[in-house]
């Protein structure tokens, strides 16, 4: 039931975001962009991050629906974001990493950098 639960998650996070094929590159933007960096092979180590997004869609809808999910096969953002473990999840502004939580870590660990740099977003609109 479990890995059930895990694989409807997956479905559910990953096709509301971007396809898994050719990304064209993260435009540079004044936004902040979230940016997940997932290895479609292990998305077993990566249910803290989606339970994470899935908690955090509803008081920041537009940054997770405009989330970039980057596949394991894309090497040119990896190497940009010196990316070296998955699953990663960026923060980026002007091509800045504002924020970076790398590997296996708990729902938490997620939760609490991301809403600190997305809520400093929302309170200086």
């Amino acid at each position: 039931m479990k890995a059930y639960t895990l694989i409807i998650l997956s479905f559910f996070i990953l096709s509301s975001c971007s396809s898994y094929k050719a990304q064209p590159p993260i435009p540079e933007t004044d936004e902040k962009q979230i940016i997940f960096f997932s290895d479609e092979d292990n998305l077993r180590n990566e249910s803290s991050y989606y339970d994470a997004l899935l908690e955090l869609k509803n008081k920041y809808p537009t940054e997770i629906a405009n989330m970039k999910v980057v596949s394991s096969e894309d090497n040119r953002l990896y190497t940009k974001y010196q990316i070296e473990t998955y699953p990663s999840l960026l923060i980026v502004q002007q091509d800045k990493v504002l924020q970076k939580i790398e590997g296996n870590v708990d729902k938490d660990e997620i939760i609490t950098p991301l809403e600190n740099v997305l809520s400093s977003s929302a309170s200086s609109k």
